[in-house]
């Protein structure tokens, strides 16, 4: 692959994962209930300015972490949300606190969901990590921490556990904003050097699920989110 076409395709990825998340807060919200369709092919590429393709893999995407199934007809429609996405809710991470606190849910989480991503995972799922990599490498600094949750979330819906899929989706917007802001003031870490620490970890991590090596996915994952809870504890320990 061209590095012309390497950037188109990763260029097309971030539209689709725009698409997606911005479907999936509708689904969150309500605004799109349970049996109602997200809108055609044709309406939603009207919608969002995009390609077909684009939309195409936004919706595979929410059909793969369960938000969407197949209607009557064929097409997409909402699916019915679990009872507990509803009934459980977490306060807002005001502080850094709370923000290791919900670390260290997610080094439980998604030690175990890269097992299995490792074990069950298929064809399209495995390419659909190696993306979300990929598109983390070359995001801009804005963008880092939703491509860092989005490669972690792509990991968590090929483990084929919905349920888990389901909290790492519930608790991706309670992080991203204070991860965005205080990672990068973490003592003798520059955002620069985090960064590259995260490829080469994420790296790890696709490898071991690319072998389907579940106890070393497991490990990788704990390795790498162990990393970022010790950075959070440097920070508190700065403040």
């Amino acid at each position: 692959m061209s590095h012309a076409t390497s950037r188109r395709a990763l260029w097309l990825q971030k539209i689709a994962d725009q698409v997606a998340d911005t479907l999936a807060e509708k689904i969150r919200a309500g605004t799109l209930a349970p049996g109602d369709s997200p809108g055609s092919r044709e309406a939603l590429m009207a919608e969002f300015v995009t390609v077909g393709s684009v939309i195409d893999k936004a919706l595979d995407d929410l059909t793969e972490r369960g938000m969407l199934r197949p209607g009557a007809d064929g097409a997409p429609v909402v699916a019915d949300l679990p009872p507990r996405a509803e009934a459980f809710a977490l306060p807002p991470t005001e502080t850094l606190s709370d923000v290791k606190a919900v670390l260290e849910l997610r080094l439980g989480l998604e030690a175990v969901a890269a097992s299995l991503a490792a074990e069950r995972r298929n064809p399209a799922q495995l390419a659909a990590i190696e993306a979300a990599a990929e598109a983390f490498a070359h995001a801009a600094p804005a963008e880092t921490a939703q491509a860092d949750f989005r490669f972690h979330s792509q990991i968590a819906a090929a483990s084929g556990n919905a349920y888990m899929s389901d909290l790492l989706d519930y608790l991706g917007p309670l992080l991203i904003p204070r991860m965005r802001l205080t990672l990068p003031a973490a003592p003798g870490e520059t955002g620069d050097r985090n960064r590259e620490r995260s490829i080469t970890e994420h790296a790890a991590i696709v490898a071991a699920i690319a072998a389907q090596d579940a106890e070393a996915a497991r490990a990788r994952m704990r390795d790498h989110l162990l990393r970022s809870l010790a950075l959070m504890e440097q920070i508190q320990t700065a403040g």
